[in-house]
């Protein structure tokens, strides 16, 4: 039997070696897998022109992937092109990105929920990525299962390019504990496509506080 080195400081192992016995062999230690920092804020100011966006996937997010293929299906519906499949780690939510246009190509994202059963609560959805400027850019998108079929949300993805770095929180049932930024309420609101988006939101504005109530209101008249 070898002699045991690891998990033993140089002057146990010097000891044993002088009084001519071996040390036991410790088994090693099961890596420890790392945990994910806090979900990272917006840097704001004038320090936040030289930072590069923090986008690093936290306790609750996972990380999407960053390539787009070049090509894909057309739809029948739109014309557009489905570049990118993937789905949440817990399976309840599968994502398709998908472009548009030829000299200048825009992009959307389609979540479609998994199962559930109707009119449970809705569920919410945060999506982050960098803009080209550098800042990052905060995206709810509310999922509602519909009353026949998988319930899906269709939105613009606003200065999002190929390569871009783009985080997803789990998708987490809407209630009166939801918080967020009005003014992130109000854009995302905004980059809805459909009215089955906007069907969601008037769902959520059910299950929120007055003040997210009245934010959700304004921003779909």
């Amino acid at each position: 039997m070898g002699r045991g080195r690891a998990g033993y400081t140089l002057w146990q192992r010097a000891r044993a070696s002088f009084l001519g016995f071996d040390l036991p062999v410790r088994p090693a230690r099961a890596a420890v897998p790392r945990t994910p920092a806090a979900v990272p804020r917006q840097p704001t100011g004038e320090k936040s022109r030289n930072q590069r966006p923090d986008v690093r996937a936290a306790v609750g997010w996972f990380e999407l992937p960053v390539l787009l293929s070049s090509g894909g299906a057309l739809t029948a519906a739109g014309g557009d092109a489905v570049v990118l499949e993937a789905a949440a780690p817990d399976g309840r939510i599968a994502f398709l990105v998908r472009s548009s246009g030829t000299d200048e190509v825009s992009y959307s994202l389609e979540l479609v929920l998994r199962g559930g059963a109707p009119g449970t609560l809705p569920l919410m959805c945060l999506i982050r990525y960098a803009r080209p400027d550098g800042r990052l850019r905060d995206l709810l998108v509310p999922v509602v299962q519909g009353p026949v079929g998988p319930g899906a949300s269709y939105v613009r993805l606003p200065d999002f390019r190929i390569g871009t770095s783009w985080t997803a929180s789990l998708s987490v049932p809407v209630g009166l504990e939801s918080d967020w930024d009005a003014e992130m309420v109000t854009a995302s609101i905004g980059a809805a496509l459909n009215e089955t988006t906007r069907e969601a939101w008037r769902r959520v504005r059910e299950h929120v506080g007055d003040g997210l109530r009245g934010v959700i209101d304004g921003a779909l008249r």
